[in-house]
């Protein structure tokens, strides 16, 4: 039984399934122009997944913005603020376009080291700063921008565009052989 079949979570490219332990996102200059073709991608994941998937970095996510709230006398999401700091399964019972709008800002990364962590996927250990040999080459397919998140006969939809191959950026200074 495969993880898509397991807990209901499916990826397509294109229009054509994705395996799971091969999806990623690119962390640096997330959502900027990319020289790589970029293809359509849809991830659905189950609304009864995603707070499991992500009640850790969510409550952190949480907390953080309750201290600097507190910190600075101003909010960066008043909405967050006036709901009370609310957990996941909250924000899933009763502010959906709230949760929708971190999701797409600021929750994509965490989701999708959680949905390769529950996929099997386990990164190289590098042999030593720079290592290029070990560099993360799961994300065959690579999340270049979310554009869209929806919620829809109970899954959480995330829509944009990607590319096939890895955008990564070693630095290989202090390398050691």
């Amino acid at each position: 039984m495969t993880l898509e079949q397991e807990i209901g979570i499916r990826c397509e490219v294109a229009g054509r399934p994705h395996p799971l332990a091969f999806l990623g996102c690119r962390e640096l200059n997330y959502g900027q122009r990319s020289v790589l073709p970029l293809q359509p991608f849809r991830l659905s994941v189950p609304e009864t997944a995603l707070a499991g998937l992500l009640d850790a970095p969510f409550d952190s996510f949480i907390q953080t913005c309750r201290e600097d709230d507190l910190q600075y006398e101003q909010s960066d999401l008043p909405a967050l603020r006036d709901a009370g700091y609310p957990g996941i399964t909250a924000m899933l019972a009763a502010h959906r376009p709230l949760l929708a709008e971190m999701l797409l800002d600021f929750m994509i990364g965490d989701l999708l080291a959680a949905i390769g962590r529950v996929s099997g996927y386990r990164a190289p250990d590098a042999r030593y700063w720079g290592d290029v040999e070990t560099a993360d080459r799961r994300a065959y397919f690579t999340i270049n921008e979310v554009q869209a998140v929806s919620f829809a006969d109970g899954h959480a939809i995330f829509e944009g565009q990607g590319y096939y191959g890895v955008y990564v950026i070693w630095l290989t200074h202090g390398r050691q052989a």
